[in-house]
C-alpha cells in the first residue's frame, strides 16, 4: 500500500478514493490529524493512479468524476446483491443437506402424506374389514364425496323416467372435463390406491425415487415435474379406455404408478445425457421396472392402468432428454444453415 496524496479537504479525498475504486484501482482514505491521505492498495496501480491524480488536481468538480461515483455506487449495490443472494444459496443448501425432511425432500413426503390420506378418508373400513381377500381393499367407499371428486371423469347421474332410466352424464371426453372446469381432475387419481399393496408399492418407488430428484433438481421443479408426469399419464389412460374400450368407465383408474414410472425414465435419461447432475438409475432397477410394466402390460396381474404406466414412462424419458435433444436440433440446424450458406 502507498499513498498517493494528502488533502486538506475529506470530501475530495473521498471523492478521489470513490474515482479510483470505480476504475478498479483499489484505494481508501485515512485521517492523520486534520488532513486525509489516500492510499493505493496496489503497487500496479501507481502510475495509473497518479495520471488521474492529476486530472482530478486540475478540475476536482468534473462531470466525470461524478458520473463514476454513479458507477461505483451501482457497482457495489450490485455486489451486495451478489454476496446476498449468494449467501441465501448457501443457507438452501445447507438445509438441504440438514437431512430434514421438510429441508431436504418436502414435496415427495407430502406427495406420500396426500395418497395415505386419502386411502384413509375414502375407504369403507367396515367392509374392508369384513372381507376375505388377503390382500384388503381400499379406496372402496363409493358414498364417499372425495372418492368421486377425485376421479378422473366426474360420477354419473340417473334419472327415472315412464320411459326407462336415462344417463345424465355427459359423453366420456378429455373437453368435457375442461368444460366442466373441474381440471384438478387431470391430476388427481395419482392420490387414488385401490389396496393396501398399491399403495405401499407405490409409495415406496415415489419415496425412493423422489426424495433424490427433489434434493438435486430443487422442491419447485421436482413438483412441476410431478405435475406434468401426472397428467400426461393420465390423459393417457382415459384416452386409451375411451378409445379402445369404450364400454367401461374410462375414468376409473387411480394410482402414483404412471408418475413413479415417469420418474424412472426421467432419472435414466438424465444419467445419460447429463451425469453431472448427479442423477440416475441403477441398471437392475431399470430391467425390473421395465420387466414389471411389461408383466402388467401382458395380464399377469388383472387389470392394470397400463397406458398411464407406458405414457409416464415415456413422457419422463422426454422430460430427462429434453436437454441433449434440443442441443443436438441446434447443432443440427447450425449444421444446415452452414451448409446452404457455403452453397
Amino acid at each position: 500500500m502507498r499513498e498517493l496524496h494528502t488533502f486538506t479537504d475529506e470530501r475530495h479525498a473521498s471523492l478521489l478514493a470513490n474515482v479510483l475504486n470505480s476504475r478498479s484501482m483499489p484505494a481508501e482514505v485515512t485521517r492523520e490529524e486534520n488532513t486525509w491521505v489516500v492510499w493505493i492498495l496496489s503497487d500496479d496501480d501507481r502510475n495509473k493512479a497518479r495520471e488521474v491524480l492529476a486530472e482530478f488536481q486540475r478540475n476536482p468538480d468534473d462531470p466525470e468524476f461524478e458520473a463514476a461515483i454513479r458507477t461505483l455506487r451501482q457497482q457495489q449495490a450490485g455486489a451486495r446483491a451478489k454476496e446476498k443472494k449468494s449467501r441465501k444459496l448457501q443457507v438452501r443448501i445447507q438445509d438441504r443437506w440438514s437431512g430434514t425432511w421438510w429441508k431436504s425432500h418436502p414435496a415427495t413426503m407430502i406427495l406420500i402424506g396426500i395418497s395415505v390420506a386419502v386411502v384413509i378418508l375414502c375407504t369403507d373400513w367396515q367392509q374392508t374389514g369384513q372381507g376375505k381377500s388377503m390382500i384388503p381393499p381400499t379406496c372402496n367407499n363409493g358414498q364417499s364425496a372425495l372418492l368421486n371428486v377425485l376421479f378422473m371423469e366426474p360420477p354419473g347421474f340417473t334419472a327415472v323416467t315412464p320411459f326407462g332410466d336415462i344417463s345424465l352424464r355427459e359423453k366420456p371426453s378429455l373437453m368435457a372435463i375442461v368444460r366442466s372446469g373441474q381440471v384438478w381432475r387431470f391430476i388427481t387419481p395419482i392420490f387414488l390406491h385401490f389396496s393396501v399393496l398399491h399403495i405401499f408399492f407405490n409409495m415406496m418407488w415415489l419415496r425412493n425415487l423422489g426424495r433424490g430428484i427433489e434434493f438435486a433438481r430443487g422442491t419447485w421443479r421436482f413438483v412441476a415435474l410431478i405435475l406434468v408426469l401426472a397428467i400426461v399419464s393420465n390423459i393417457g389412460q382415459y384416452w386409451w379406455v375411451m378409445t379402445y374400450y369404450p364400454r367401461q368407465l374410462p375414468g376409473n383408474f387411480g394410482g402414483m404408478s404412471g408418475v413413479d414410472f415417469g420418474l424412472i425414465g426421467y432419472l435414466w435419461m438424465k444419467g445419460r445425457t447429463q451425469p453431472q447432475q448427479g442423477l440416475g438409475i441403477a441398471s437392475d432397477q431399470l430391467v425390473l421396472a421395465v420387466l414389471w410394466m411389461l408383466l402388467c402390460i401382458g395380464g399377469a396381474f388383472g387389470p392394470i392402468a397400463n397406458a398411464a404406466h407406458v405414457a409416464g414412462f415415456v413422457a419422463g424419458i422426454l422430460i430427462g432428454a429434453r436437454h441433449s435433444m434440443w442441443n443436438g436440433l441446434r447443432q443440427l440446424m447450425m449444421k444446415d444453415s452452414s451448409g446452404d450458406a457455403d452453397t
